[in-house]
């Protein structure tokens, strides 16, 4: 699989999972995946955001300047460092916003967090998923247990007839890991550096 370039264009057709290469603070990575999360206007969205440094509040109020009102539901899983604090973020938050929080040392609880939140999916609504970022996942667990999980994930997502996609700063890993990871995704996006 050879990552195309740019963001814009067609959405991806439910069922699919995109690598989205770009540097992790870029401009090119936001636009990217606010592209990727807004859905194609037809259908109701659930929109599930994985991340590992922004807080829920953030990401709602990200949510609201890019695409106005929220989702119908919007699921929200706190890993990392700003996992402890969520807590504290929850109180302000909308009703329909979800959140959880998980150890970025434990993939495994991670991957029951996320599956328990699929367990729970609306057939009438669009699941739109952002992971951000596998950058910092491999920063917690190795690249044979991160496919694996990945697999596992991508699996679900395409099953559910999702849209998922996933982070990666190709400039803070080897190129041997990146390959490593690609034959989980359907399609990979090369973002503007």
């Amino acid at each position: 699989m050879t990552p195309s370039d740019g963001a814009s264009g067609s959405r991806p057709a439910p069922g699919t999972n995109v690598l989205v290469l770009a540097p992790s603070l870029s401009d090119a990575k936001r636009t990217q995946c606010g592209h990727l999360l807004a859905g194609d206007g037809s259908t109701p969205l659930d929109v599930l955001r994985i991340t590992y440094s922004g807080t829920p509040a953030e990401l709602v109020d990200e949510w609201r300047e890019r695409h106005g009102e929220l989702p119908d539901r919007m699921g929200i899983v706190n890993v990392g460092d700003q996992a402890g604090i969520a807590a504290s973020h929850d109180a302000d938050l909308p009703g329909g916003v979800v959140v959880t929080t998980a150890n970025p040392n434990d993939i495994t609880g991670l991957g029951m967090r996320l599956n328990n939140y699929l367990n729970d999916l609306d057939p009438d609504r669009r699941l739109v998923v952002c992971f951000d970022s596998l950058t910092e996942l491999l920063q917690f667990t190795d690249v044979k247990a991160a496919f694996k999980f990945l697999h596992m994930f991508t699996g679900q997502l395409r099953d559910a007839d999702a849209v998922g996609h996933f982070h990666l700063d190709p400039n803070a890993l080897d190129d041997q890991t990146v390959n490593r990871l690609k034959p989980v995704f359907d399609d990979a996006v090369r973002a503007g550096e």
